[in-house]
């Protein structure tokens, strides 16, 4: 005979399986329910990251930091939110701010748009360096940058204006294209 304490428990055994099975019968075993607004072109994304590039020594060449990047599965592309791309050589750094960027899928060139900024600090060949346009393709190995849409240059109170330009960023030095306008500050 089985005893009364026994005869409860199975009881409350029986009662935890059936509540399992009924709160579980509307689910068919290993399927989950789609993620709405979830982008299925998306390999990743990421959020408050850094992305950081070295040169063939395996020195830091470059950074790309931004609150937002996805990339795209098919393609390898990456979008990026409001970039800090900062590009390093021989101790100096310019910083480049923009909008938003496209990094291609070899990682070597990189497409900023909307307010572009490029920020060099004062060094021994002159004074701090900022240049404004809204596009800018940067070539990360030999650090290169370039646009051809209107730029405008200023190095201390001179100002430098051209419809497309391109700076090697390692041996500091411009080329300015079409429509050149210089405005030099007298002492």
């Amino acid at each position: 005979m089985i005893q009364r304490k026994t005869q409860m428990g199975m009881l409350v055994l029986a009662a935890m399986v059936a509540a399992s099975f009924w709160a579980n019968r509307g689910q068919k075993d290993g399927a989950t329910q789609p993620i709405r607004g979830l982008d299925i072109q998306l390999d990743y994304a990421l959020q408050d990251f850094e992305y950081q590039f070295f040169d063939l020594e395996g020195l830091p060449s470059a950074s790309l930091v931004a609150p937002e990047l996805s990339n795209h599965a098919a393609s390898g592309i990456s979008q990026v939110n409001n970039p800090v791309f900062n590009v390093i050589d021989r101790g100096i750094s310019w910083e480049i701010v923009a909008e938003s960027a496209t990094v291609a899928a070899d990682k070597e060139h990189i497409v900023l748009s909307g307010d572009v900024w490029i920020r060099r600090p004062a060094t021994d060949l002159g004074e701090p360096l900022n240049i404004s346009t809204s596009e800018l393709t940067i070539e990360v190995s030999p650090k290169i940058a370039s646009s051809d849409r209107p730029v405008i240059l200023m190095e201390g109170k001179d100002i430098m204006e051209a419809v497309g330009f391109r700076v090697n960023m390692m041996n500091n030095r411009f080329q300015l294209l079409d429509q050149v306008k210089l405005t030099y500050a007298v002492n």
